[in-house]
């Protein structure tokens, strides 16, 4: 049986993120083309060797809910990968919150990404973030086995505990950031000061949502598929497909968020284990979903064993949904 789900740990709000806020909106106009974020789902790579954007995964049976006006650029794994990311990985007020939300020393500073989001209506779900478990992560495992091992809840006692900051630097219209502190089930919050702030939060547990994003009435352009991009050509944002303009945007049309993203352990032993991958393997994971699944108030049959199988992900990928229907606020 499943472990029941814990709340969420109490978000922290930073007031301030950077000295100067511009830096972060010129180091996204340097650093494209973005690409579509829907790829790390509808992907079987390892979600850390998705952002080539070969589009090797457009035939997909389920990528038109993927497809939207969001376009994500890794900015460190590990270490940096762009100028300017080096400040930004070891940023000495996300790493001071995580310290404050777990009570946690050993903090390990791993991720920093952008989400770049053009003009578009609100969505109406909330979402948790991709987890990882000792032995089964970004390393080896694609991010719809990584979501259904979350969700399903069967893992806990293998999970590593991450701590997001998701910061904003945007000051067009509407682009607010609502969550639920205590979870799905509780009350929600608005953050709608999009410049230069930052939610550190527990993302793994913590639903939350971008809200519209621009004028209402905002809608994804037509022809968009997995292959889009979204590049900076010294004036405008572009969204492209194969070579094909789709939209065009002034730059302070453009939404940025920023997230970093650290892993914490108990001690250092714990840290040690989890580097070297001790813990679950693939198949052994996808053995307690095959139980969990035959157990269940409707049974089924594992689909395939194998996560080269786009009949299984497809099938945990329905069983085991991040999304959740959000209503409108008042």
């Amino acid at each position: 049986m499943a472990n029941l789900v814990r709340p969420p740990k109490a978000p922290i709000v930073l007031d301030q993120v950077v000295d100067d806020p511009d830096t972060i909106r010129q180091m996204a106009r340097d650093n494209g083309p973005y690409w579509q974020p829907g790829r790390t789902i509808a992907s079987s790579k390892a979600a850390v060797d998705v952002a080539d954007n070969d589009g090797d995964d457009d035939d997909t049976d389920f990528t038109n809910a993927m497809v939207g006006p969001t376009f994500r650029g890794q900015w460190a794994f590990g270490e940096p990968q762009v100028d300017g990311a080096e400040a930004l990985l070891h940023h000495e007020g996300f790493h001071d919150a995580a310290r404050r939300m777990y009570g946690w020393d050993v903090i390990v500073p791993e991720q920093v990404y952008v989400n770049l989001t053009t003009p578009i209506g609100r969505q109406g779900f909330s979402h948790t973030d991709i987890p990882e478990f000792r032995g089964v992560d970004r390393r080896n495992a694609p991010a719809w086995l990584l979501t259904a091992m979350g969700i399903s809840r069967l893992f806990e006692a293998e999970r590593i505990h991450i701590v997001t900051a998701v910061a904003w630097f945007y000051r067009g219209e509407a682009g607010g950031f609502r969550y639920w502190p205590e979870g799905v089930d509780g009350p929600s919050v608005l953050h709608d000061d999009t410049w230069n702030t930052a939610i550190v939060g527990d993302n793994d547990f913590m639903p939350h949502e971008v809200q519209r994003v621009g004028p209402k009435g905002s809608m994804k352009p037509g022809g968009m598929t997995l292959s889009s991009e979204l590049d900076y050509d010294g004036t405008d944002w572009h969204i492209t497909d194969r070579g094909s303009v789709l939209a065009t945007y002034p730059d302070d049309a453009v939404r940025l968020s920023l997230s970093w993203k650290a892993k914490l352990y108990r001690d250092d032993a714990e840290r040690v284990d989890a580097d070297a991958g001790i813990g679950l393997t693939i198949d052994e994971a996808i053995e307690r979903l095959r139980i969990d699944l035959a157990a269940g108030e409707q049974p089924e049959e594992l689909a395939a064993d194998t996560i080269e199988s786009q009949d299984l992900q497809a099938q945990l990928m329905r069983r085991y949904s991040a999304y959740a229907i959000s209503a409108p606020q008042a």
